[in-house]
């Protein structure tokens, strides 16, 4: 079984998607990267945040670009304003092209986003930040999670599949998750406030989440491994977890760095077919 992300080369865009979803047959979805699109300088060339200061009309045309290749409709996006907390929002039909075309539709303030509606396409942003995706395919229901290293120790990833339980009635022992491409242990070097906030949410594990670290008051902490270990506490089975395991500050030639002074931003996508 394979427990990465498989990537793939269309019409010069390269994206990734997870097998263990792919089986179910129940969804679309993908996770951008950053090569194929319009844009220029910071944010070239495949950015499809309209929350950037890029020009509207460039991330539109990115956006039908990339998302003609999974017979998207654009004007159905469902997008936030991400915060870096963990409130997680119930989408329905009524909030299709919410974040579609204008910043000022989008939902505010929030981190995640759910839906066991089809045809309702959910849409987020990254550059280093860690994508969770949640797919239920007994009660056929599916989430997006936003987690930087606020939204990991705040554990809005094992949050959204609490939140998954409580709207759908979704088991953790059913549910399906995929950490996707972030910035790594290997280059992301946190300080002390950060460090002091991981002990905190993780007491009994945090010497496993922190490495290299030094007397001035820094580590490479693993964004990864603190949301694998958050969703364990909540009783998802391991195998049911896929890590990508792919750095975005490793593979600044196919993905967008924040900390490699990047403007642009991928997505994530996911709908219920």
């Amino acid at each position: 079984m394979n427990k990465s992300f498989l990537e793939y080369n269309k019409n010069g865009m390269v994206f990734y998607t997870i097998p263990s979803f792919d089986r179910t047959g129940l969804v679309t979805h993908a996770f951008s990267g950053r090569k194929g699109g319009v844009s220029e300088d910071s944010f070239a060339s495949l950015n499809l945040s309209i929350l950037t200061k890029e020009p509207l009309e460039r991330v539109w045309e990115n956006r039908n670009k990339f998302l003609n290749l999974f017979n998207i409709k654009t004007e159905n996006l469902v997008g936030s304003y991400q915060v870096h907390k963990d409130r997680i929002y119930k989408v329905t039909k009524e909030d299709r092209g919410r974040g579609a075309f204008d910043p000022a539709t989008v939902i505010p303030a929030t981190d995640a986003l759910m839906t066991n509606e089809k045809e309702v396409p959910l849409i987020a942003f990254f550059a280093d930040c860690v994508p969770v995706f949640f797919l239920d395919p007994i009660n056929k229901a599916v989430a997006l999670a936003h987690a930087g290293w606020k939204g990991t120790v705040a554990k809005i990833a094992a949050k959204t599949a609490g939140a998954m339980k409580d709207a759908y009635g979704t088991e953790s022992k059913d549910l399906l998750v995929a950490i996707g491409p972030s910035i790594g242990p290997c280059h992301y070097q946190v300080d002390e406030p950060v460090i002091e906030k991981v002990k905190e949410a993780f007491p009994l594990e945090w010497e496993s989440l922190l490495t290299n670290c030094t007397d001035d008051g820094h580590g490479q902490l693993n964004l990864w491994e603190a949301n694998r270990l958050q969703l364990l506490e909540v009783g998802i089975p391991n195998d049911n977890i896929t890590i990508a395991g792919l750095c975005t500050y490793c593979h600044q030639d196919k993905l967008f760095s924040h900390r490699a002074s990047m403007a642009g931003r991928q997505a994530a996508i996911i709908m219920l077919k």
